[in-house]
């Protein structure tokens, strides 16, 4: 009699001790699922707070500054700054940066307008305050000297990214950025960070055009390596926009990787940003879309500083945190990837 031959199922060798089981990755997952239903509704009445606080914010500035000059209908003499490296130059050149309009620009799509260069050792930090942020206007800093003005690094590279995937890297929420930092406080004295300052590295061409989602703020965000190709609309244009609710932004469906969008703008920023350059811009206000320009195989790192400034933040903002329950759940599966793993990668067609 021929015997039986063992069931594989119970005949196969027990792991053992120390050795990972099958089930412990699934049953992990389970568990961190379960931990951010758990934890949604609570961030969701921190968001609704934020919303609420942002809006109360903004209608408590915009009294204070006459409506026409808000929509940021700037005059050539606001916009006049014997700093500025774009005082006497054309509108096709910034200076330091320069406009990087499409070749293949159409008849019915309007030009870019220029975006001006500071010196953060020169500049004046009360007018760049009053004449370009509070009135939506991005401006970049760069030292006319060429020396860096910081010499941050990401906790980590994603160099080995897979491609058309963008790394997005928290760092430490209270790091010390060196050389940012200083400029954050003269321009905005009495702000605070109000987001982990991201690390944005990958093998990719763009992500969406978008307006973030969260607390109102202005982005200072450094180009520490490469170039970038960078769009901004102005916010009265950004408010005409029929835009997509995304992870954590709204965004021009179908924007990632071109920039088809551009003939329906009636107004919008254009730059091509270089290392060692911080672009200030209100992030939760202006639309707003990054992308990469590869040179010799290197591709660009950026980092992400947000500081609280909720003036022009866009009301879909307010209201996606206020009570977009998919919005509570994505921004808290977003917030624990950052602090149980310090990163995410997203594919660029979400992000």
């Amino acid at each position: 009699m021929n015997e039986e031959e063992p069931d594989p199922i119970f005949s196969a060798a027990a792991p053992e001790k120390g050795e990972d089981h099958a089930f412990s990755e699934t049953a992990c997952g389970l568990g961190k699922a379960l931990g951010k239903l758990t934890l949604t509704p609570v961030v969701g009445v921190g968001l609704m707070g934020i919303a609420a606080a942002d809006a109360i914010s903004t209608g408590v500035t915009g009294t204070k500054i006459k409506a026409r000059e808000v929509m940021y209908k700037v005059s050539k003499s606001d916009l006049d700054c014997e700093n500025s490296t774009a005082a006497t130059s054309s509108t096709g050149n910034t200076g330091i940066g320069s406009i990087n309009e499409s070749i293949n620009r159409s008849d019915n799509r309007p030009a870019a307008m220029p975006i001006e260069i500071f010196d953060p050792d020169t500049c004046d930090y009360k007018l760049l305050r009053r004449n370009y942020l509070d009135k939506g206007v991005p401006f970049i800093l760069r030292k006319s000297n060429g020396e860096p003005i910081s010499n941050a690094s990401p906790p980590k590279t994603a160099d080995d990214a897979p491609e058309g995937s963008i790394s997005v890297i928290a760092d430490n929420f209270h790091v010390k950025l060196d050389g940012i930092d200083q400029i954050v406080k003269k321009l905005l004295p009495t702000t605070f960070r109000a987001h982990w300052p991201l690390w944005f590295q990958g093998n990719y061409k763009s992500g969406l055009a978008h307006i973030d989602i969260g607390p109102g703020t202005t982005n200072f965000y450094w180009l520490k390596r490469g170039k970038k190709d960078v769009v901004i609309a102005p916010f009265e244009v950004t408010r005409h926009l029929t835009l997509s609710t995304g992870i954590d932004n709204v965004h021009i469906p179908g924007s990632a990787g071109n920039h088809d969008y551009l003939s329906t703008l009636d107004s919008y920023y254009r730059v091509t940003l270089e290392e060692q350059s911080i672009l200030v811009f209100n992030n939760s206000g202006c639309l707003h879309h990054f992308t990469n320009i590869v040179e010799d195989g290197v591709t660009p790192i950026a980092l992400s500083n947000r500081c609280k400034h909720a003036y022009g933040s866009d009301p879909r903002g307010w209201l996606n945190l206020a009570g977009n329950l998919k919005v509570w759940y994505g921004m808290t599966d977003h917030a624990v990837d950052l602090q149980t793993k310090g990163d995410q990668v997203r594919s660029a067609e979400k992000a």
